[in-house]
């Protein structure tokens, strides 16, 4: 059977057009490629990323899957997302139905995991797959293909006449290691690590200036289960081998020859021994196939993680680590059923620091037991541990399927919600909008410039039409580094602080300076006055800090010409 799968396009959520790189890519669409492969069907895919010279993202949409549909001429359709993509989904099934609207189409991913009744109903594909789709879309296939009953099928959602049926639940998926390694290569893998490489975050990438990032799953759902996070149901946490992820990581070096690596599940180190287990496989890799690569990996407080165990990893070539930290209040890591202590937080930044190992995590405001002090608490707690590490902040979103989403939009009011998905933040503290709003649009706005991270001059620059080249010394270790970044990713304070501070508090001023609530003095750690020039964030190689590389205005003929003629020199 000829299977076609399509991509949804970041297009939808971002300035068009917008670049996607392989370390955004939804890994699931690959684990479906090669399980449908190994079943014996063709498999065909989109990916409506990377696609410019359209007046929109609708019409770039619309001409290149129709014409996809006239090309491959498919059996079967598969098409899902996150519930951020709602939008392009709805927008792509219009698109499918007028073109060929007898071909099935079968939808997932988070979408439909986390509220499948409501958006299978809504949507309207003919099919639907709850939780991981391998097992089943081979199943569905090779049912529509030989003209067989579906229904006995597992997690699968059908329509009897004009009423959506959902088969029993059976999350049983078996051996995890028994699963074909992803394949990549029907979405343009290629295309992804040579032309657009620049398009991945630059955490995933700052220790190498020509990067080819790769992504590697080790392991499927999660044990815990945090107020915000949408995995609270569903299959048990299962992890691979050791030596079934070596041996997907010498296909991927083969074929691609990557240099830095994603590992992108959240529970990389819980379990400590595996941790060390594969840093030393993965170092007996490197020796015996002489790859190179630097690699990064995101994990739960829980893991208790030593001096020893970080310093084997930065051995293996390990650079950074995500870190879930979302609070550092008490009473809000309770309420978020974290169950972490914020000593343990600051126990993991002082060894990463002592490692040299870079240190990233996020702190999110606004969960329902956020209030004045617990803001306080945070901030507090950022002044004297996190200046000088990979932290961003925003505000929790209450996504289907998490437990604050429960109660936070009435099922009257659900259309209109996924609409509209990520354009505001909903209150969800007991303080009022007028007080809310405002510190969080304030916070969002300093947090944007980066004001808080150190500064270090360029001491070479050289800017072309779509990349910038770099050279700056560490402002921490004084080691020097060289950085390309897309001309895009260049930021700037366009006006000294204290004026940018002035016209965000232009309405809310006498709120936020009242005695009562004084969440002005809760950006004091962030607020820090500079001058309007341009600047990159990235990362230290070497002792895995975070600065900021002040540039020349491209205005400034005098200085680049003196950045470059020290650099002839230092050459």
């Amino acid at each position: 059977m000829r299977v076609l799968l399509i991509i949804p396009t970041n297009q939808y959520k971002y300035v068009y057009p917008s670049l996607l790189s392989v370390t955004d890519f939804p890994t699931g669409f690959a684990y479906l490629a090669s399980s449908l492969k190994e079943a014996g069907h063709e498999v065909f895919g989109l990916n409506l990323n990377n696609i410019a010279g359209y007046p929109s993202a609708y019409e770039m949409v619309h001409d290149r899957l129709s014409r996809s549909l006239r090309e491959v001429q498919p059996k079967l359709i598969g098409l899902g997302g996150l519930c951020t993509d709602y939008k392009f989904i709805k927008d792509a099934l219009r698109i499918i139905r007028n073109s060929t609207p007898d071909v099935p189409v079968v939808c997932g991913g988070g979408i439909i995991n986390h509220d499948a009744e409501y958006i299978f109903n809504l949507l309207k594909s003919d099919f639907c797959i709850v939780e991981e789709g391998e097992e089943v879309i081979v199943s569905l296939a090779n049912a529509l293909e030989k003209g067989e009953d579906y229904s006995q099928i597992p997690n699968l959602g059908y329509w009897k006449g004009s009423k959506a049926k959902f088969t029993k639940e059976d999350f049983n998926y078996g051996d995890i290691d028994s699963r074909p390694f992803p394949d990549y290569e029907p979405f343009g893998i290629r295309e992804m690590l040579d032309d657009y490489p620049l398009a991945a975050r630059w955490l995933y990438r700052y220790t190498r200036p020509y990067p080819r990032s790769m992504v590697l799953v080790t392991a499927r759902s999660c044990p815990f289960n945090c107020s915000f996070c949408v995995h609270r149901r569903g299959p048990k946490y299962r992890a691979r081998s050791i030596r079934n992820i070596i041996e997907e990581l010498a296909q991927m070096y083969t074929r691609y020859e990557f240099n830095t690596l994603v590992v992108l599940d959240e529970l990389f180190a819980v379990d400590k021994q595996r941790m060390k287990d594969f840093c030393n496989a993965l170092l007996e890799a490197k020796e015996t196939y002489k790859w190179d690569f630097d690699w990064m990996f995101q994990t739960h407080p829980s893991a208790s993680l030593d001096y020893e165990t970080l310093k084997l990893a930065k051995e293996a070539g390990c650079y950074f680590f995500g870190y879930g930290l979302e609070s550092a209040s008490p009473r809000v890591l309770a309420s978020m059923n974290k169950k972490t202590k914020v000593p343990q937080i600051a126990e993991a930044i002082r060894i990463a620091g002592s490692v040299g190992i870079g240190f990233g995590g996020n702190f999110i405001f606004g969960d329902p037991a956020e209030n004045v002090e617990t803001v306080f608490e945070t901030m507090e707690f950022f002044q004297k541990y996190c200046q000088d590490i990979h932290i961003s902040m925003a505000t929790v979103q209450a996504y289907p399927g998490s437990k604050i989403f429960e109660g936070c939009v009435e099922e009257s009011d659900k259309l209109g919600y996924y609409e509209k998905i990520d354009e505001s933040s909903r209150n969800m503290t007991s303080l009022p909008d007028r007080l809310w709003l405002p510190w969080v649009y304030c916070l969002q706005l300093l947090a944007s410039s980066l004001t808080w991270v150190k500064s270090t001059n360029a001491t070479y620059y050289k800017r072309g039409v779509e990349v910038q080249e770099v050279r700056a010394a560490c402002p921490f270790c004084g080691r020097e580094s060289f950085h390309r970044e897309m001309v895009a990713a260049t930021k700037t304070v366009k006006a000294p602080l204290w004026k940018l501070l002035r016209i965000a508090l232009k309405t809310a001023w006498f709120y936020l300076l009242s005695p009562k609530h004084h969440f002005l003095k809760a950006l004091k750690p962030i607020l820090v006055d500079r001058s309007a020039m341009p600047f990159l964030a990235t990362g230290c190689p070497y002792c895995g800090k975070r600065f900021r590389i002040i540039l020349p205005r491209k205005s400034s003929l005098k200085k680049r010409l003196m950045f470059e003629g020290v650099w002839r020199a230092i050459k």
